[in-house]
């Protein structure tokens, strides 16, 4: 498998306005969410971003994806300048590179049968479906182990792990380089989480598409990541390979949330404690 770098972002900087009206005394304020952000996203990989909630990592994610726009920096996928990419190249950016959502009932049309929304990237880049809708949707649901039979179903006559299977089935639809999870199963029962972490890695060893794993909770980044980072204050503090992070955190913020969380494993517990990382 190919360990090119596919998604690259450098010193990104995403700043919104702030309440108020500006006059000549008083300009208009801004609130910096991301500040200065790099990284770098392999093929078949999964960096994980991980933080406390306000910290800019759904941010950071939306930059990278093209869902908003950045104030500075730059964005390159697969080498190439996206990052006021427009029209039919900006389209050709969301192709590439999917969003898998956090509540996935919100982010699938209550009113859509599930065959309309697994199929609805396809229309949108209005690309054939060999067979028809129904059968790229049958193909796609068995793909997700969800039952194909069940294409005409709503959202509502699923279970949130079931509906969150939807939504990865929808953005694998369109053959992604890359995929975004954000804070994708931070909504689900422990059970269904290790259920859907472990459809993620078997689509990944099979697609060898990078993904990008948006989380704030470490016991479920450890079961995914090949990489951390670490953002707090709209910045990376710390980032490295898995193993390291957690089992030799340098930074006082990445200890902090790794002493919130219950043993990780025991050899990366050992490993902390030899180092004076944990008190």
């Amino acid at each position: 498998m190919s360990d090119a770098i596919l998604l690259q972002a450098r010193d990104l900087v995403k700043q919104f306005p702030v309440a108020g009206t500006a006059t000549l005394l008083r300009p208009a304020r801004t609130f910096t969410a991301v500040d200065a952000v790099s990284f770098d996203l392999h093929a078949g990989k999964t960096l994980a971003l991980v933080g406390e909630s306000g910290s800019g990592k759904s941010t950071t994610a939306r930059l990278a994806a093209r869902l908003i726009d950045v104030t500075s920096g730059s964005v390159h996928l697969d080498g190439q300048d996206v990052t006021t990419a427009t029209g039919a190249a900006l389209n050709e950016v969301r192709r590439q590179v999917q969003v898998v959502f956090q509540d996935p009932f919100s982010s699938l049309n209550p009113r859509h049968t599930v065959e309309r929304i697994v199929t609805a990237p396809l229309r949108y880049q209005k690309r054939p479906m060999p067979g028809g809708s129904r059968a790229v949707a049958r193909t796609l649901l068995d793909r997700v182990g969800l039952n194909p039979d069940h294409y005409g179903r709503y959202p509502a006559q699923f279970s949130g792990g079931q509906a969150q299977r939807i939504g990865i089935a929808r953005a694998l639809a369109v053959g992604p380089r890359v995929l975004v999870c954000d804070e994708a199963v931070s909504a689900l029962d422990v059970s269904v989480q290790a259920q859907i972490i472990t459809l993620l890695r078997d689509l990944q060893r099979e697609e060898g598409f990078g993904c990008l794993f948006i989380a704030h909770d470490l016991a479920v980044v450890r079961q995914i990541a090949t990489s951390v980072a670490v953002m707090t204050a709209g910045r990376i503090v710390e980032a490295g390979d898995r193993d390291e992070v957690f089992g030799n955190p340098r930074h006082d913020y990445t200890r902090k949330l790794l002493a919130a969380v219950p043993r990780i494993r025991p050899e990366w517990e050992a490993a902390r404690r030899r180092r004076g990382a944990v008190a």
